[in-house]
């Protein structure tokens, strides 16, 4: 990762973003086999065209092309460059089209109350500091917009791979 790529990730996260990206595109298939889930969460977003909506750590940019097929105004961040990079190929074609950044959900690179609508799909929570984190994403979603999350429970059971 670049020095200008890393612009704004938090020194403590520097090696997540390392990790997250090591898959690069081929990243899109985890977001392929639980992409039932990441329409869920956009549908229950419910972004207009008229809406500025930002996607918290996207990935390989799935939800973040989900909710732009709504015509809703989309900024996506995460934390790897690597996936920021293969959300921009893979998103190549849509439109309106995404406006991708390399960013640390613990320090967005945008003002107060920017969007009407964010969200995150299995992405924000694996940031270090969930306080933070948290406090970003209200931060940047005016008063009276939407906040929608899709997570994992840290204490629900895991799945039975044997079946």
């Amino acid at each position: 990762m670049s020095e200008h790529d890393s612009h704004g990730i938090q020194e403590p996260n520097r090696n997540a973003a390392a990790i997250w990206g090591a898959g690069g595109r081929q990243y899109d298939l985890v977001s392929f086999a639980i992409s039932d889930a990441l329409a869920h969460t956009v549908q229950r977003l419910s972004p207009k065209p008229s809406d500025k909506v930002l996607d918290v750590a996207t990935g390989t940019g799935w939800s973040a092309r989900n909710a732009a097929r709504f015509g809703a105004k989309v900024a996506a961040i995460d934390i790897s460059a690597d996936l920021i990079d293969a959300a921009r190929r893979l998103s190549a074609g849509v439109e309106p089209t995404i406006d991708y950044h390399v960013a640390d959900a613990e320090n967005l690179p945008f003002p107060d109350e920017s969007f009407d609508k964010v969200f995150s799909t299995f992405g924000v929570i694996f940031a270090r500091d969930h306080r933070r984190a948290a406090s970003e994403l209200t931060r940047v979603c005016r008063k009276g917009g939407r906040l929608c999350m899709s997570t994992w429970s840290p204490t629900a059971p895991l799945p039975d791979s044997s079946l």
